[in-house]
């Protein structure tokens, strides 16, 4: 399905959250972090930010500064807005241990500076939560 972001409902809640990663990233192709940005009102702004080239486990805080960059771009394009994180990675929806080291990073470096309105997975099948 193709999501025409102007035309999108807004995404306030963690339901709403996963079908909009499930309509733009859909199953997993290669391990990647997808970034989309809401703003105070759940509208997506423009910008969806993948991010390839990520480890297996991530060295904890290395996405931090990443983050505070994020954060910077959501207070000037957004204020008070939110945003979803999702880990694209092939395989099961069952989560493994790295999969885990994500969600605690990710929450750790994003959910300290702002607020994270859904985290997922997106694997073979379709798109699972990830929760720490």
């Amino acid at each position: 399905m193709t999501v025409k972001l102007d035309d999108a409902p807004p995404v306030t809640t963690p339901e709403q959250a996963r079908a909009r990663v499930f309509d733009l990233v859909g199953h997993a192709i290669r391990r990647q972090l997808w970034l989309m940005l809401l703003d105070a009102h759940g509208q997506q702004l423009s910008m969806l930010i993948p991010i390839d080239g990520i480890p297996l486990r991530p060295e904890p805080g290395s996405v931090r500064p990443f983050a505070v960059r994020i954060n910077d771009i959501l207070a000037r394009e957004a204020p008070g807005g939110s945003i979803i994180v999702t880990l694209e990675r092939p395989g099961s929806a069952a989560l493994t241990a790295p999969d885990q080291a994500w969600a605690i990073e990710l929450t750790e470096s994003f959910g300290k500076l702002m607020r994270i309105t859904g985290l997922f997975v997106a694997h073979d099948h379709g798109v699972a939560v990830l929760a720490p």
